[in-house]
């Protein structure tokens, strides 16, 4: 342990409380915490200083009486509804602009508010349309083509960013989901562009089009939004989940997600994204046999000049558009989690010691043999808080040394990145990829091909110090089958790996993308997706099994595969993605490659729906330029 004279440098007037409670708990049992250093207690002050979160309020709650107008007679839209309309969508959901059924489904806020201010607003969840009549041929071929062009009339002032079917659910008293009769076609408009008055007036022949063709069970929601981008030494090695770096080490490995972030990019916000897939090369482009492992990711990550096309040279000397893992934002992130987490371990041990010294001076004189194994237990704990606080500060250690040059994290190299567009071909799929070469040296040892860290936490393995998302993972494994096997009576067949790496291996084709294929947990057809992206790391997500019409104003309109938040209550699962998940693979249950994230729709930063390319057109972009593409391959070739 530190000496008194290192010690009272952490007690002076400016101490943090924690680090002041942590030594004299040292001082009541200095033989425990001979291990101690003042690197680890310099973590813990810091920690403590700089980095404490105010925790999140509680649900939003209804307004007490008198603090909201009454809603007028017709279409209004009351201030309140336009907020809290999608409560549960996603972390800041977005308001509503204007609906079609105001009066046919008043908003449900009770006439008679209670005094108090804990009456919860509906928790709702986004789901794909499960509708008997509009599936996705009939949606992208007649119904949708037509809405397109009655809303592209000049006269009705109208700019649409996106158009897609969806079903709503709203969790009863039991957090049971109760599921919408109606679809409702969630339209988007761009911000600042559209009157509610013109979305009113569209709502009638948008109706009328969908009645033709027989679907009468559906309203029109129209909502603000635009798409947005979501944009050394050897590779660490993937560690056993003994090891508390496992989950921290993740941004450093050879697994599908990990972070990128272009050389010379630094300029722009710190644009980063994710690694989506591997490949082996198997020939150049002279037609010889090639070593090259490749990596991809989106276009818009690796560079700005997103409607240029680029090829390198591949001539000696010619230069290189480098790429690295992580981006300064996300290095520092790294860091800070791991100084959290030895903090966190710094706590542990101060909790079991203080334990262990009631113990001692409460010993059971009736139990003697229970006394003895509670003390036994203590200890152990005791020590494994050790272990852990030294590999972590080793770990710290090394990340500010050997990974804090940007230089020493470079991983490769651009090969190959097309413009991004959306009409290569006539079903209007976005095509914004970029192939990276891999250094060899950085993957060789520990290149294992496409393996998603799942990183589960075990609650027994937990149960002496609390379960924290850095050090642990994000879920339970049980609660990871449950997703997966969101119904026992109709599991698409998931296990958990014993190893936490979970290996991605084919691609959902064209016929399957619209056809669910298990059952939810109210047994309604449904797709259940994961994705690993840099930003929010393992999470889950609902697919559409209609696509979304989308519209921008850089590239043009496209369809795009269209992915909700888990949602439910409580919203612990949060967005499925974020900024800086972009190229990040979606995959289901089965291993197989959905889609890779390039966009979303979002409020306050927030992500409420997330759009991906097909993982089949973006198979068939890869092999159209590297016809010996292998996305099977578990090592490098020799």
């Amino acid at each position: 342990m530190p000496d008194d004279t290192k010690t009272l440098e952490f007690l002076g007037p400016d101490a943090a409380q924690g680090v002041i409670n942590l030594i004299q708990t040292v001082k009541n049992i200095p033989q425990h915490f001979e291990w101690l250093t003042v690197f680890q207690l310099d973590c813990l002050s810091a920690q403590l200083k700089y980095h404490q979160s105010t925790p999140p309020s509680g649900e939003i709650t209804l307004p007490s009486p008198g603090s909201e107008s009454t809603p007028a007679d017709g279409d209004y839209i009351s201030p309140f509804e336009s907020k809290h309309f999608y409560h549960g969508v996603s972390d800041n959901p977005p308001p509503l602009v204007q609906r079609s059924d105001v009066q046919q489904r008043p908003y449900p806020v009770p006439e008679e508010r209670p005094r108090e201010r804990n009456s919860a607003i509906p928790v709702k969840t986004v789901h794909t349309a499960n509708h008997p009549i509009l599936k996705n041929k009939l949606w992208k071929e007649s119904v949708a083509p037509e809405i397109i062009a009655l809303l592209k009339e000049e006269s009705r002032g109208i700019r649409v960013s996106t158009m897609l079917p969806v079903r709503f659910s709203a969790a009863n008293e039991e957090g049971k989901d109760v599921f919408d009769d109606h679809i409702v076609l969630w339209i988007s408009i761009h911000p600042n562009t559209t009157k509610a008055t013109s979305c009113s007036n569209a709502n009638a022949p948008i109706l009328a089009v969908l009645a033709k063709y027989a679907i009468h069970d559906v309203a029109v929601h129209w909502i603000e939004g635009a798409m947005e981008s979501l944009a050394g030494a050897p590779g660490m090695s993937v560690a056993r989940d003994t090891n508390p770096t496992h989950w921290i080490r993740r941004a450093f490995t050879a697994v599908l997600g990990v972070p990128l972030a272009a050389e010379g990019l630094a300029a722009y916000d710190d644009l980063q994204g994710s690694l989506s897939l591997y490949f082996h090369r198997g020939t150049d482009k002279y037609g010889k046999k090639s070593r090259e492992v490749m990596a991809i990711t989106n276009k818009h990550v690796v560079s700005k000049r997103i409607k240029k096309d680029y090829e390198y040279g591949g001539r000696h000397g010619s230069p290189k558009k480098y790429v690295r893992n992580c981006s300064h934002r996300r290095f520092a992130k790294v860091l800070n989690e791991t100084r959290a987490l030895l903090a966190e371990r710094l706590g542990d041990a101060k909790q079991f010691a203080d334990q262990l010294v009631e113990l001692l001076a409460n010993p059971d004189e009736e139990d003697v043999a229970q006394y003895q194994e509670d003390l036994q237990r203590k200890e152990s704990d005791l020590k494994k808080a050790k272990l852990d606080v030294g590999i972590l500060e080793d770990f710290l250690k090394l990340l500010r040394t050997t990974w804090s040059d940007p230089i020493n994290r470079i991983v490769g190299w651009v090969d190959w990145a097309p413009e991004v567009s959306k009409n290569v071909d006539s079903r209007r799929y976005t095509r914004d990829i970029s192939v990276i070469t891999l250094e060899r040296n950085k993957f060789i040892k520990n290149f294992k091909g496409n393996l998603v860290y799942l990183g589960a936490f075990s609650f027994y393995l937990s149960f002496s110090s609390s379960p924290h998302d850095s050090a642990a993972g994000k879920f339970p494994r049980d609660e990871i089958i449950a997703c997966f096997n969101p119904n026992g009576a109709n599991p698409p067949g998931f296990k958990y790996p014993t190893n936490h790496l979970f290996r991605l291996s084919g691609f959902v084709d064209a016929a399957a993308l619209s056809e669910p294929y298990s059952l939810d947990e109210n047994n309604y057809p449904c797709f259940t997706v994961a994705k690993v992206g840099q930003s929010t790391d393992f999470t889950f997500g609902r697919q559409s099994e209609l696509e979304a019409w989308t519209c921008s104003d850089l590239v043009g309109e496209s369809w795009e595969v269209a992915f909700f938040n888990w949602g439910g209550r409580p919203s612990k699962h949060g967005d499925f993605s974020a900024k800086g998940d972009s190229g990040a693979a979606i995959f289901n249950a089965e291993g197989k490659v959905v889609a890779m994230l390039h966009s979303g729709l979002s409020h306050g930063g927030s992500n409420y729906v997330t759009f991906g390319t097909p993982g089949h057109f973006v198979e068939e972009v890869v092999k159209e330029r590297y016809p010996d593409a292998d996305f099977s391959c578990t090592h490098f070739v020799d």
